[in-house]
Parts: C-alpha cells; structure tokens; sequence
C-alpha cells in the first residue's frame, strides 16, 4: 500500500547526519562484531587526529577526546 507522507522540511545538518547514520549502517550491516569494533575504533582515531586532541580513559574504562592547548596542557571536558 502507498501512502503520501508529507515530509517535514528539515535542517541540513539533521540530513547530513541522517546520511552518515545510514552509510555507517550500509557499512557495518554484515560486519561481524570484532569487524564492528575495528571500525568504530578506527573512527574514532581519526576524530582525534581531526581535533587534534587525545583519548582520555575514563573512570567507567569509556573513552573521552580532549583537546590539547597550544602548550600541550590537556584541557578537560569542560575545557578547563
């Protein structure tokens, strides 16, 4: 059955990241679960050397970027 669904007009950046979220998932459908971690840690890999920042270990064993100043102090989260 066809139905004429109205889209609601939205942000371009709400659509890009609809794209990313489907591309990722094009990416990892058939992927196994430790191809899905090397994926996810290449990344976010990448997302550090984008931001030129470090991956920080938390208390709960997650992982934060944070960002280096320019003297190379790591800043915290709340950029302190």
């Amino acid at each position: 059955m066809k139905t004429n669904e109205k889209m609601a007009s939205v942000s371009k950046a709400l659509s890009e990241v609809w794209e990313w979220k489907e591309s990722v998932y094009k990416d990892i459908k058939n992927m196994t679960f430790e191809e899905k971690r090397v994926y996810f840690e290449k990344g976010f890999k990448e997302a550090v050397e984008i931001v030129k920042g470090k991956i920080k270990v938390n208390s709960d064993g997650s992982y934060s970027i944070v960002k280096i100043k320019k003297d190379r102090k790591v800043l915290d989260g709340d950029g302190e």
